[in-house]
């Protein structure tokens, strides 16, 4: 009877460890929406995240956003009106999320 206090305690505290299939956005945010979990399997930026990534970089706004293939590799092409009114484009790997 003596060890029950602290077998419920050993309990509680492996409930309220982080699931190994979270991302670290999703535990970030707290959330444990299907999306993140989705995109953690999946490894790759959708087209609106590179869209959205490239819009909080620069603080411009994005004009088109779209998927295009450049000697067989994939990328996500970005143009954004930036500041003076300049139009420039970015290439995003949906693999690792780099830019170009």
């Amino acid at each position: 009877m003596g060890n029950a206090p602290l077998r419920t305690l050993l309990i509680i505290t492996c409930l309220m460890l982080p699931l190994p299939g979270l991302t670290s956005q999703a535990m970030a945010t707290g959330s444990s929406d299907y999306t993140y979990l989705q995109i953690a399997q999946n490894d790759e930026l959708s087209l609106d995240e590179a869209a959205r990534m490239i819009q909080k970089r620069t603080g411009g706004r994005v004009l088109s956003a779209r998927d295009v293939r450049r000697n067989g590799n994939r990328l996500y092409e970005i143009r954004v009106l930036v500041s003076e009114g300049k139009v420039r484009v970015f290439r995003v790997d949906p693999a690792s999320g780099r830019t170009r």
